[in-house]
């Protein structure tokens, strides 16, 4: 619901028995015109309409709490921010006169498209409910079929508030009508929605001025390349991060694996980075001095995937010696093995701690639901996997497949809420941080950046060599601001996420570069792995 009042003051005036409400801060301008002196009309002010500044200025100095500055501008510029008619209109919703209000609401210039009957109707029910809360039934049964119904408006709207006149008193009708009363700030409410099928000459938004600094703003922080800081921007300058600000310095080359790395992932908590690797050892490296803590051996082929469990306890690790394994990572013993009759190439924990997902190229459990124990609780079939993804908010599996589809599952109910047919082979997928969106990696030579919620394709991100060989691209920085890849050309690529341009070609590995990794509590690092047997930590030189 929005912010209640902070003020309110009462008046002997309302026609449905209630006190009137009235904000201070609302009823903003003086009841004169809006414009005394005609000249200032035409005037410039830098690109913009003088009068529009003025009254924003002088809204946003009642908001600010200086009553008296804003009526000496007032005076000054010989302008308000609203005419006597929309003082009156303001009042008299506020006060509950609502033949007043619908008076004066037929006298103000409309948004293109809005019809006068759904303002009507928002008004009636305004005071339908309101009636009910006091309790008089007759009178808000009149309201109904007098004034709501004949305005043959939203047919099913009119059955629910129908239904409403069953409830058993004032608190149990609030509830059912998710409102929040006359005591509440409904009327405010009211006066909000009323408000946006109005012209903004007529009646400014609330807050304008703020609502526009906070748009330049967001506006530089989208325009910012670099941009990786999490503090307060300045409206004294135009904002800009300094490339110093992003991980492009390798500052420390881990080479204690014999043989390919083909994957990296940093524990939740950030203390840990764990590396899977063709040599057929999973490796710890503890982040604050980089060395390795716990090998892990058992694996009989290469390891193509790992996962952290949410307490950062257990690792997950698939490999295409078709077995799974659960690790205890403290104590370095393996928990658990299961077997499959082909390569295991991904796996994800659900956020319980106590089940995980596996895809597997085995057309009979390509994705399996496991419990820690190792009983299956749920599976799918027919297809083969070549990489999957939990989305944080636990709601959907995401999977990339070998018939060329991406296909995503609601995790309550195990079924399939869309699929997505590609022209190019897939082979790996990553989601962001607000399960909004994920990134999959294209034989095409593009990362491309789906809305798994509208299922709808974003961004196309291309320069990376991508063509025979599993490559796995991240989110990173802030708020997932950049989209980093790795390639077959022995490069780091990195793109900026909200317009797909790429703004480095980080070098440093002999050979291409299998995987890369965030670390999700230090914006100013990620890891990458390399078929040249490394693994190199990125950061900034800030």
């Amino acid at each position: 619901m929005p912010m209640r009042l902070e003020h309110v003051v009462h008046d002997s005036e309302n026609s449905n028995g209630h006190p009137p409400i009235t904000k201070n801060s609302m009823a903003n301008g003086s009841a004169s015109g809006y414009l005394n002196d005609p000249a200032i009309h035409d005037a410039d002010y830098f690109g913009s309409s003088k009068l529009e500044a003025t009254r924003l200025i002088i809204q946003a100095l009642h908001e600010l709490g200086y009553p008296t500055a804003a009526a000496a501008l007032e005076s000054e510029s010989k302008c308000t921010i609203e005419s006597a008619d929309v003082a009156a209109f303001r009042a008299s919703v506020l006060n509950g006169r609502w033949v007043e209000s619908e008076r004066l609401l037929t006298e103000f210039e409309l948004k293109a498209g809005t019809d006068v009957v759904t303002l009507k109707f928002l008004i009636r029910q305004q005071k339908f409910l309101e009636l009910l809360e006091q309790r008089d039934l007759v009178s808000a049964l009149s309201v109904l079929r007098e004034q709501l119904s004949v305005l043959d408006y939203d047919t099913r709207q009119l059955h629910r508030l129908s239904s409403l006149m069953m409830c058993a008193s004032a608190e149990d009708l609030r509830e059912q009508a998710d409102w929040t009363g006359v005591e509440g700030d409904s009327r405010i409410e009211l006066l909000r929605e009323l408000q946006k099928y109005i012209s903004p000459s007529v009646m400014i938004p609330e807050h304008r001025l703020a609502t526009l600094l906070d748009q330049s703003r967001q506006y530089q922080v989208l325009k910012c390349t670099y941009h990786n800081f999490d503090g307060p921007i300045s409206l004294y300058t135009d904002h800009v991060c300094d490339r110093n600000q992003f991980p492009s310095i390798s500052s420390h080359v881990l080479t204690d694996h014999t043989g390919e790395v083909w994957f990296v992932a940093f524990s939740n908590d950030g203390t840990k980075l764990a590396s899977a690797s063709k040599d057929l050892s999973v490796i710890i490296w503890d982040v604050a001095t980089f060395k390795s803590i716990r090998v892990f051996h058992g694996h009989t082929d290469a390891v193509t995937s790992l996962a952290w469990s949410p307490d950062d306890t257990t690792l997950i690790t698939c490999g295409l010696d078709h077995t799974v394994k659960l690790w205890d990572v403290q104590e370095c013993v393996c928990l658990l093995t299961v077997p499959f009759g082909q390569p295991v190439t991904s796996c994800a924990w659900m956020q319980s701690g106590d089940e995980f997902l596996t895809g597997c190229l085995d057309i009979e459990k390509p994705i399996t639901l496991w419990s820690i124990h190792g009983t299956t609780i749920h599976q799918w079939t027919d297809f083969r996997v070549f990489d999957l993804a939990l989305t944080p908010d636990g709601k959907k599996i995401v999977a990339v497949c070998q018939d060329n589809k991406i296909r995503i599952y609601n995790r309550s109910d195990y079924k399939l809420t869309a699929e997505i047919q590609l022209q190019a082979r897939m082979n790996s997928v990553s989601i962001s941080k607000d399960s909004k969106y994920a990134l999959v990696n294209i034989s095409a030579k593009e990362v491309h950046l789906w809305d798994i919620d509208k299922i709808q394709l974003v961004r196309k991100c291309v320069g990376q060599q991508q063509s025979e060989f599993i490559i796995r691209s991240c989110f990173g920085g802030l708020a997932d601001n950049f989209i980093v890849s790795g390639s077959e050309d022995a490069s780091i690529y990195v793109w900026k996420k909200e317009d797909a341009s790429l703004i480095e070609v980080l070098s440093g590995h002999t050979k291409g570069v299998n995987s890369v990794a965030w670390n999700s509590t230090n914006k100013y690092m990620f890891a990458s792995a390399s078929d040249d047997n490394t693994i190199r930590i990125w950061t900034n030189n800030a």
